[in-house]
């Protein structure tokens, strides 16, 4: 079925897809309405696709399709554009030209040779190697035969006019003397008859040679011939051979002219390429320092946020912090917060009045045991007057002391406690120290935000009332009342150059 632009454009455009087009896939869509509706369908692909590797392979689709029908592609959704310009058509040209080269051919025919002459050149050699030996007979020559009828007659003539002289002589009768005379003249005839034979003979053989000769003559014409026609049949076989390698060499000339061109264009293509990733890579590089920039900006505002909200946070949590140490410190003293500050430590009036009665009870413990002001983490309470000899003695210290006492047990830069304290104050060795720190914590304490918030509350509270003894039982009800772990207790109590061991039972 044959589909126009127009079945294109309602597909594109009962899709909702139509505006995702980009002007030149419209264009080729134009010409082909098969490519559009291809690269509609990947586009649904596309966007039906429920991971990164189907959305890719969709688009490398669409890319294959744009490449092969109009020379660009679409990036790496579809919208860009980079032409591929005209290298790879004509890449393809020059390819189809060299699969349809095919083999090499010559219309020509090659001369073939014909002898002519061989039954002849057979015959006549035949004759020569098979011809008789030379053999005369005076009674087979017919030149002997004419010679003796002519010598004969002679005889005979030269007989009879020396008899008849003879006997003229004589008066006309025969003699001896004429018939000896007559007889010399036959016998002449005679002698000069047999004179002829070896005549005849040789005349007889040097026929038989002039026949033999005139036989090689024969042999060396037809030869002569057969070979002018060799010759020529070679120099038309010469003609063929140089007609034919330069129709070679042209078929050769030709194929390589191809594979040059293919050659210089798969170069060219190779350079156009390169320029291709380059703007690809520019524009990844572009889009990465516009979404590096976008969320960095992002990260900053965030950041500007994040730091506001944790500035007001910190101001709120210090403000109420404040709040709960001030209301912790008149607790402790026997005293009763007003609502203000109530409200202001976020503490609800339940809690308060819980905190109330537990310092209430600890005082009323304190009197039962003779007097002594400080209870442990489990309500139980230790006699401050039970000083140690390392130093600490019911909480009260030099001010020097207690700056010894808190570098001693300052936090290293990683957080954590380090083994090499020194016990500056009161003698206590680093590795007891120490292992007090641990015996709870395994060695790995570390104090939380809200602890230190806490120690910062305490700090103000004792710059503002001077009462060492508060902020101890601040701490003391802080951890009865599940604020803060034994572990926190003792690290703040050892911050504020407190004996742990006077105020937590460890028993």
């Amino acid at each position: 079925m044959a589909y126009t632009y127009d079945d294109f454009l309602s597909a594109a455009g009962s899709s909702g897809l139509l505006g995702e087009f980009s002007q030149t896939d419209l264009d080729t869509a134009m010409k082909y309405p098969e490519f559009g509706l291809s690269i509609l369908s990947l586009k649904k692909d596309y966007h039906n696709a429920t991971t990164d590797e189907q959305r890719l392979l969709a688009n490398e689709a669409a890319n294959e399709l744009r490449s092969s029908y109009g020379n660009y592609k679409g990036g790496a959704d579809g919208s860009s554009f980079y032409s591929q310009g005209k290298i790879p058509g004509q890449i393809d040209n020059i390819l189809d030209q060299i699969n349809d080269f095919g083999s090499f051919s010559f219309d020509q025919q090659a001369p073939a040779y014909n002898n002519q002459y061989a039954q002849q050149q057979q015959d006549l050699l035949d004759a020569i190697l098979n011809r008789e030996d030379f053999s005369w007979s005076k009674e087979t020559d017919p030149q002997w035969s004419s010679y003796k009828k002519s010598y004969l007659r002679e005889g005979d003539r030269a007989t009879q006019n020396a008899l008849a002289q003879a006997s003229a002589a004589s008066g006309g009768r025969p003699s001896t003397a004429a018939v000896t005379a007559a007889s010399q003249a036959g016998d002449y005839y005679a002698a000069q008859l047999n004179d002829v034979i070896p005549t005849l003979y040789q005349q007889a053989y040097d026929r038989y040679l002039n026949e033999y000769n005139m036989m090689l003559q024969d042999l060396g014409a037809v030869n002569t011939q057969e070979q002018l026609d060799y010759a020529k049949y070679l120099d038309q076989l010469g003609q063929y051979n140089t007609d034919r390698n330069f129709a070679y060499q042209t078929y050769l000339g030709d194929f390589n002219t191809l594979q040059g061109k293919l050659s210089a264009l798969q170069g060219q293509d190779g350079v156009d390429y390169g320029r291709y990733l380059d703007k690809i890579n520019l524009d990844l590089q572009k889009e990465q320092q516009a979404y590096d920039r976008a969320w960095n900006e992002d990260q900053r505002e965030y950041e500007r946020t994040w730091n506001e909200e944790e500035r007001n946070y910190n101001r709120g949590q210090d403000s109420q912090s404040l709040a709960q140490a001030q209301i912790d410190a008149i607790l402790a003293a026997g005293g009763t917060p007003s609502a203000e500050l109530i409200g202001a430590s976020g503490y609800s009036n339940e809690y308060v009045q819980a905190l109330e009665e537990a310092y209430r009870r600890e005082l009323a413990g304190a009197v039962r045991s003779g007097g002594s002001s400080g209870t442990s983490a489990k309500g139980s309470s230790k006699s401050q007057s039970s000083s140690k000899s390392n130093g600490y003695n019911n909480g009260t210290r030099t001010t020097e002391q207690i700056k010894q006492m808190q570098k001693a047990l300052k936090v290293e830069a990683d957080g954590y406690w380090g083994p090499a304290t020194q016990a500056a104050a009161g003698g206590l060795g680093a590795d007891e120290m120490w292992a007090m720190m641990s015996e709870e914590s395994g060695g790995t304490y570390k104090p939380s935000q809200d602890v230190q918030r806490q120690i910062g509350s305490l700090e103000l509270m004792r710059g503002q009332t001077g009462s060492e003894t508060a902020i101890a039982n601040s701490i003391v009800a802080l951890g009865e009342t599940g604020r803060i772990s034994m572990d926190d207790a003792e690290y703040m109590l050892r911050y504020f150059g407190y004996d742990p061991r006077d105020y937590i039972d460890y028993d």
